[in-house]
């Protein structure tokens, strides 16, 4: 040990100290970073729920509309048929002559072709 062996001392335990404050100070940061993500986390996870709870309800509200719509269509449809089958029923005759007729016309049609 000589001239210079507590300078050494001193200076060996000064970095051992710094070393401790750069670890304590390291810890406290990435704690801090830590805390800062799982906040940002939670940000995220409650507005992906949001985004998807509206998605949700909107998918539903879709759902809703488009299976109305088919039900007014379908009753729409089966109205027109019903109104289609009284009128032929309550007018069968010029029904009946206005197939015959068609199908004369086309019988002379196809015909003259072949």
């Amino acid at each position: 040990m000589g001239i210079f062996s507590s300078s050494e001392s001193r200076t060996h335990r000064r970095l051992k100290d710094y070393e401790k404050e750069l670890n304590k100070r390291g810890a406290r940061a990435l704690a801090r970073y830590e805390d800062e993500l799982d906040s940002a986390g939670d940000k995220v996870r409650t507005r992906l729920k949001g985004a998807g709870d509206q998605l949700g309800q909107r998918w539903h509200q879709a759902r809703d509309r488009v299976e109305d719509e088919g039900h007014r269509a379908w009753e729409l449809t089966e109205e027109g048929a019903r109104d289609l089958d009284r009128h032929v029923h309550e007018n069968a005759w010029s029904y009946i002559g206005a197939g015959a007729a068609i199908g004369l016309v086309a019988g002379l049609l196809l015909g003259r072709r072949f």
